[in-house]
């Protein structure tokens, strides 16, 4: 029986590829689970169901197929049956009740309050995810997916305790991870009318705003090259929406609306390789769509020229979101505020990318998308054998020998090294307000004097100085002064 104690060693034979989905998808699972020392398994008893079912049905699975699985097994196939007929016969018309029961439906659906919000609370949105599969035969890999979803929506606190649907949340939680146990293949997921109605009045308490969901369209094109179409696409959507009176002059973004149109047009009809979204016009947008934390409006007003000005208690009514660090990382450099930037710096063969490429791994199991951009060692063998030996291979880490021209998809980027990669401190003072809610982890060689170019310039720069030598890592700044840690 597979436990966490003999999971990877005995797994490390495993071609996940040619696994069923939901196997394949467990190990990832499991690979999140695992982070600092099983830290969430020990620390969550649902993550620990899951975790425990999984090994139970991998166990399973490998003893029904001793020799390493080569062959994708095939999902169960769900039939609907149907009346057997002796001769094709015309189709029966359509029974005269059923626009009755049409109307009946639309209107039950009508009575629903609804409000129209710029961001659905996530509580909601993973409500309204369940509800909408019940009647549906969903398979064992859809609903690890669900699952794994919902508790790193809670490990990161974005959905919190204090929620007004709590019991919502632990309820359908419950439910997912028993499905999932029980489960074979496939599954019909059947939900009580009860709790079904209750799931539906919340999935329909909030309707995101379409001026936002345009905006944030809009915003995912900045900075991509050779997207016209896409471009043309949203521009028509955009029009269309207006015609129709879905957005009126009087909706709260219709001049952020009508810039975008403006920009939108311009690219289309132009030359231009790369959309761009100007400076001031970004900013503006990334406050509007929970991107910006730090612009509200204050007693004075908000200027974008000369900053902010607030009244102590302003500022201690505001809500600034940290990232959720957990464990060793945790220890060494606290729990930073999103858009943090840090310096890591030491002698050549001191653990600084080793460290870093663990730390990206983490990230990317738990907070977001990374991008880890090798610079220095490029894509050959020693950057493998590392990768290899972390097991430092998240779907949602990327690497690259280079840093790209547009990084917007990213939640947290590496550059290992800045020397190498041929930047100062105007280029990283730069790249830092582009992208005010990406993360910037920079890397450094010093000399045997622990000294390197820019040093002093630099430091100021960053939030957080990481300082490794002989296989240890100190830190200093904002977040916690003198953590440390073992690489």
């Amino acid at each position: 029986m597979l436990n966490t104690n003999n999971y990877f060693q005995k797994s490390q034979s495993i071609d996940w590829e040619s696994l069923p989905e939901a196997l394949s998808k467990g190990n990832k699972l499991v690979e999140g689970a695992s982070q600092n020392n099983w830290a969430a398994y020990n620390s969550n008893e649902n993550i620990k169901r899951v975790v425990d079912a999984y090994f139970q049905k991998l166990s399973d699975y490998l003893d029904k197929n001793p020799s390493a699985p080569t062959q994708k097994s095939m999902p169960a196939k769900v039939v609907k049956a149907e009346p057997k007929t002796a001769s094709p016969a015309k189709p029966a018309p359509a029974p005269k009740k059923a626009p009755e029961k049409k109307a009946a439906a639309e209107k039950e659906e009508e009575e629903y309050d609804s409000e129209d919000v710029e961001h659905i609370d996530t509580d909601v949105q993973f409500i309204k995810r369940y509800a909408t599969m019940h009647g549906k035969v969903k398979s064992q890999a859809q609903i690890l997916t669900l699952i794994h979803s919902l508790q790193k929506a809670i490990l990161e606190r974005r959905i919190k305790k204090d929620s007004p649907y709590a019991k919502e949340i632990e309820l359908m939680q419950n439910q997912l991870i028993g499905c999932y146990e029980k489960m074979g293949d496939m599954a019909e997921i059947k939900i009580d009318s009860k709790n079904l109605k209750r799931y539906l009045q919340i999935a329909h308490s909030q309707e995101g705003m379409l001026s936002v969901a345009l905006l944030k369209a809009y915003v995912a094109l900045n900075g991509k090259r050779d997207i016209k179409d896409k471009a043309e696409r949203l521009f028509n959507r955009i029009k269309k929406a207006v015609e129709q009176g879905k957005i009126t002059k009087s909706d709260k973004y219709a001049n952020k609306l009508n810039e975008a149109y403006g920009t939108l047009k311009n690219y289309i009809d132009g030359n231009p390789a790369m959309l761009t979204i100007n400076k001031t016009q970004l900013n503006g947008l990334m406050g509007i769509l929970g991107e910006d934390l730090f612009q509200k409006k204050s007693l004075n007003g908000y200027d974008d020229d000369n900053g902010m000005i607030v009244s102590s208690g302003e500022l201690l009514a505001m809500d600034f979101q940290t990232i959720g660090l957990k464990g060793k990382y945790k220890e060494l450099i606290g729990d930073p505020s999103i858009g943090f930037t840090a310096m890591v710096y030491g002698l050549p063969k001191s653990g600084k990318s080793t460290m870093c490429l663990d730390f990206a791994n983490y990230l990317a199991a738990h907070h977001g998308k990374v991008l880890f951009c090798a610079v220095e060692e490029g894509f050959g063998y020693t950057l493998k054998e590392k990768i290899e030996r972390l097991k430092a291979h998240h779907s949602n880490l990327y690497i690259t020998d280079r840093v790209p021209e547009n990084i917007s998809d990213f939640d947290f980027v590496f550059i290992d090294s800045v020397s190498k990669a041929g930047m100062d401190v105007n280029d990283i003072d730069q790249i830092r307000k582009l992208h005010p809610n990406t993360s910037f982890i920079f890397i450094y060689h010093t000399t045997k004097e622990g000294k390197f170019k820019g040093v002093n310039e630099h430091a100021h720069e960053v939030d957080v100085i990481v300082q490794v030598d002989k296989g240890k890592a100190t830190s200093t700044g904002r977040f916690n002064a003198g953590g440390s840690m073992d690489i």
